[in-house]
């Protein structure tokens, strides 16, 4: 009975300290003059978030007691499947696209649909990674008009690839957009442009309940404007 009074008091308390954090929270960015859409993705951009500063509390519970006490699912790259909520945006710093795949392979098999866009052409996808979904193929090559039922895009045409991903968003919540491939962008436009096309793509993916996943390669990119990449996103592993 004293074990269940204890928990409850502990639930109530934290229960409390919550609701007024998030209250503190909004209150502030309220006050900063935004407009009542501009709040509605940041709010949802900041509630993604939240799921860090949980992982970090529970690890400082477990270190005060000297043993693990919480259950977890399965991790990639430090990043929980459970602790996904719709809205994310994950970036995943790895020298080939492992890890960002590995992720969007687990939420196809939860039944979200996906949206590949990548350097590498869709074969070659589809064979070394084993993944399937709709693919977006970033080439200028000319040799991809003699290639049926192969969509592609060009790196520098960013209104038509964000256009792709908002139509591919709006068939359904829950779907993923995986890019391999960004550091090409960035050497096909300016950096500011790519950095708008992440923001939209981002607010696209928070409004539409969807998942962002990037797999970067941070040697490749200047640490500066890799640093403001990161800004953008709910997590990086």
């Amino acid at each position: 009975m004293g074990d269940d009074s204890e928990f409850s008091r502990g639930y109530i308390k934290g229960f409390k300290e919550g609701l007024f954090n998030a209250w503190d929270e909004l209150v502030k960015l309220t006050g900063r003059g935004y407009t009542p859409r501009e709040l509605q993705i940041m709010i949802k951009s900041t509630r993604s978030a939240l799921l860090q500063k949980v992982e970090r509390k529970m690890a400082e519970i477990e270190e005060a007691l000297g043993r693990k006490i919480f259950s977890r699912e399965e991790e990639i790259a430090g990043v929980a499947l459970s602790d996904l909520m719709p809205g994310m945006s994950l970036c995943f710093k790895e020298e080939r696209a492992e890890k960002g795949v590995e992720f969007a392979k687990k939420l196809r098999e939860k039944g979200a649909e996906l949206l590949s866009i990548s350097r590498i052409h869709p074969d070659q996808i589809r064979a070394r990674l084993n993944i399937d979904g709709e693919m977006i193929w970033l080439t200028k090559s000319e040799l991809t008009l003699n290639e049926k039922n192969i969509e592609f895009v060009s790196p520098t045409n960013l209104p038509v690839l964000a256009e792709a991903i908002h139509e591919f968003l709006e068939k359904k919540g829950g779907n993923v957009i995986f890019i391999e491939g960004l550091e090409y962008l960035c050497t096909q436009n300016d950096f500011k442009s790519v950095l708008k096309f992440i923001q939209l793509i981002n607010e696209q993916v928070v409004i539409k309940k969807g998942f962002l996943i990037l797999s970067i390669k941070p040697s490749t990119m200047d640490p500066r404007e890799f640093s403001l990449v990161e800004r953008e996103l709910s997590q990086v592993a």
